[in-house]
């Protein structure tokens, strides 16, 4: 499998931290427990685990069907990865300079890990994209 797809290794690994990190956010918001959520704040509160729970469906959806279009697909697989990591990058971005002030997630140390963590997931897609855009097409 990793000797026919001509992708390095390096390739795989920050596939590998991608997927660790969007099954690790999945985990956490999953069993976000409700003695966490602020009981003053509830329209905050709703607001954020609404916006989660659509990214969180995004992320599934993505986590489904990166394996099928990059091994059965391949030449959409950029395509895909790079709308990926634009789209990571984009959530990133609005959550720390659009949305500060009006999504509060709830205190926890798992959410707060995921967050700083973020950067990192970014990096790997981006290597991910870089890689599957400036690889050389091979001729059969």
């Amino acid at each position: 499998m990793f000797e026919d797809s001509q992708l390095s290794k390096f390739f795989w690994f920050a596939m590998s931290i991608a997927y660790a990190f969007c099954f690790f956010a999945l985990y956490t918001f999953a069993t976000i427990p409700e003695y966490v959520l602020e009981l003053n704040n509830t329209a905050q509160n709703n607001i954020t685990m609404k916006l989660s729970n659509v990214r969180l469906v995004i992320v599934a959806l993505a986590l489904l069907l990166y394996p099928i279009i990059l091994f059965g697909f391949f030449k959409y697989a950029k395509y895909f990865t790079v709308a990926l990591t634009a789209w990571a990058v984009a959530i990133y971005i609005d959550d720390y300079f659009v949305l500060s002030e009006i999504i509060k997630y709830p205190e926890s140390q798992l959410i707060s890990l995921i967050q700083s963590l973020r950067p990192i997931m970014i990096a790997s897609l981006f290597w991910m994209s870089v890689e599957l855009v400036f690889r050389p097409l091979t001729v059969d």
